[in-house]
């Protein structure tokens, strides 16, 4: 029997942010999979389809979410062993957490915050030894290191909880009147070379050039994707403004017939809502659906820019825009190609006879 769907579990603003930023930004490519898979379970997909957009097996992306669901962030991080045995019990290394989580004036200590050299000293006087470098590595393990404080903020959106709960319901099942569509736009993507991964030699990495230039401009990539059918459709832009923004909506809306009403997901920047889009809206039966404020990792489209980047842009060097175009268009045709899941392209079809 085919295994039963796994999903992460509701994801509170401030973790759907910072997932999203893990998933551009970590080091490790690994780590960047992990949050993206995370993400996408979070907007509803299931295992296979995740799979299928990170190109991993079905086994793995559940084995990511389960752990996730146990462990939270810490599970984003690879688990290797190995190395001498450690000279501190569990007891002590719990009690070094703790009193490197406290900051030292809570503690007696006359400073704001710990640095290696204060916190050895500081645990030497508790009756733990550790020189420095294994108090790092003692930290590390348990997830912790030296960061700077960082504000943050709650969405204003007095209408969070609503507004999530319609784009997650219009995810969760297809209207019967209409197609659910997710746009957003990707960039600004430089003309330069992206340093990625791949298989090699042992220590003969593939190179790219270090020398170039940013006389190219930047373009953006505009996408759309129809969620209940599962295809992507993009174009690469010059600019990111209400016209363009508009004039791709107009694209969007001719891939269907009229009698078809077009429910749009998109975040809540300013070109996505303009007066003339909403007036050309309510004139081509179309419904624009907003993401609540700072939320617009509830957009199922950030999950298939993730591979974009990572397939196309990471890992290449393209020497002008045409040939950079090319080869999103190829990858967004094998994204779409015969090799989906049957059942996904048996509902398309189903899809365009009923249009």
């Amino acid at each position: 029997m085919r295994p039963a769907e796994v999903f992460v579990r509701a994801l509170s603003l401030e973790e759907g942010a910072r997932l999203k930023q893990i998933s551009k930004k970590a080091k490790y490519q690994s780590k960047r999979q992990r949050a993206m898979i995370v993400l996408a379970s979070s907007t509803g997909m299931s295992a296979p389809q995740i799979a299928a957009l990170v190109r991993t097996d079905e086994s793995h992306v559940r084995k990511v979410i389960h752990a996730f669901n146990d462990q939270g962030f810490e599970s984003l991080d690879p688990d290797y062993r190995g190395g001498r045995p450690k000279k501190t019990t569990p007891e002590q290394r719990d009690q070094i957490v703790a009193v490197a989580r406290a900051r030292p004036d809570t503690q007696g200590v006359a400073l704001t915050r710990w640095s290696l050299t204060k916190l050895a000293e500081h645990l030497a006087g508790l009756g733990i030894e550790l020189c420095e470098e294994a108090l790092r590595q003692t930290l590390r393990t348990a997830g912790l290191s030296h960061q700077r404080t960082r504000s943050w903020k709650w969405s204003p959106d007095p209408d969070f909880a609503e507004k999530a709960r319609r784009v997650l319901g219009l995810y969760r099942a297809k209207p019967k009147d209409g197609v659910v569509v997710c746009f957003d736009e990707m960039g600004p993507i430089s003309l330069i070379p992206h340093h990625g991964s791949g298989w090699a030699k042992a220590k003969r990495p593939e190179r790219m050039r270090a020398t170039y230039s940013k006389n190219n401009g930047v373009r953006y990539l505009f996408g759309a994707y129809d969620v209940h059918a599962d295809r992507l459709h993009g174009r690469l832009r010059a600019h990111k403004n209400a016209g363009e923004v508009l004039a791709f909506y107009q694209q969007i809306r001719m891939r269907y017939r009229p009698r078809l009403r077009l429910y749009l997901v998109a975040d809540n920047l300013s070109t996505h809502k303009t007066p003339a889009i909403r007036e050309w809206a309510e004139d081509t039966n179309t419904e624009l659906v907003f993401t609540p404020t700072y939320a617009s990792f509830l957009n199922r489209i950030e999950c298939h820019f993730w591979g974009i980047g990572e397939f196309v842009i990471n890992n290449a060097d393209h020497p002008n825009w045409n040939i950079l175009a090319k080869a999103m268009a190829d990858h967004i045709r094998y994204r779409n190609g015969p090799h989906r899941d049957q059942r996904l392209i048996a509902a398309e079809r189903k899809l365009l006879i009923a249009a």
